[in-house]
Order: structure tokens, then sequence, then C-alpha cells
């Protein structure tokens, strides 16, 4: 069973290095995510990214719809799609590339959503979109030359 899951795997350079299977799990985890937003009727994952004190208090106008967390959803799926691809070709720049803008948007856009336009809160819902985004941009931009070095 460990050498089939070992085949999976996504190479990495032959000096080593464990950014690919980061790649690899964050976007499995995101598809599981993305799945999740369109089968769940009461969506409590993608509301608890979206939750602020202020939308606790006000019930008349729901903070996450159904169509948000599809579209949420879609969105999520995309970028796991391209960070799938960036765990099997960490060495293509063009690819390493979109993948750290992946990231970068993800970080802005949950940034933005909680200092902006104060739709969450600091907590559990958000804090984890925060530190992977905020952890994977930093290692790949501190390991680029590492992977793009041929």
């Amino acid at each position: 069973m460990i050498p089939l899951f070992q085949s999976i795997l996504p190479k990495t350079t032959p000096q080593g290095g464990n950014l690919p299977s980061w790649l690899l799990f964050i976007s499995v985890v995101s598809i599981f995510n993305s799945i999740q937003t369109y089968q769940s009727k009461d969506l409590q994952l993608t509301k608890k990214v979206y939750e602020n004190e202020a939308n606790k208090a006000d019930h008349k106008i729901p903070q996450v719809t159904g169509l948000s967390a599809r579209t949420f959803g879609t969105w999520t799926l995309i970028t796991s799609i391209v960070r799938f691809y960036g765990a099997y070709n960490i060495q293509n720049k063009q690819v390493y590339e979109l993948v750290q803008f992946s990231f970068l948007v993800a970080g802005l856009h949950f940034l933005s959503e909680w200092l902006v336009y104060k739709t969450c809160k600091l907590g559990k819902g958000i804090a984890g979109p925060l530190v992977v985004s905020s952890v994977s941009i930093a290692w790949m931009f501190s390991q680029k030359s590492f992977y793009l070095s041929n």
C-alpha cells in the first residue's frame, strides 16, 4: 500500500523539497471544501468563514446564500486545480507563478473581507485560509529559485 501511495505523490527536484506535497495536500482539502458548498443545505462551513458579530445579530439579510456559497466553491475548485497542476509541475515557471498568484488573490480576498468589508471576524473560520495563504506565499517566494533553478 505504501509504494502505491508514494507513486501518486508529486515528484520534486533532485535535491528534494516538500512544497509539491504541500500543494497537493492543499489542493485535495480545497476540493472537499468545494464539494460541501454544493451539497450542504445549511452551509455551516462557509458560514464559519464569513461570520462576524453584526451578521449574527442581523438575520434579515443572509450573509451566505446558496448562490454565494456555490460561487465561492467554484472559485475554490479552480484554485484547487491550479495548485494540483503546480504540485506536479513545480519546475515550470509559469505554473509556479500561477500557483503563487492563486495564494496571493486568496489572501487578499480574505484580508479584505476581514479588514475592509467587515464580513469576517478574526476567528476559527478565517484563520485557516489566512494561515494557508500566508504560509504558502512566503514558502513559495522563499523557495522560487530552488524549484526553478533549471
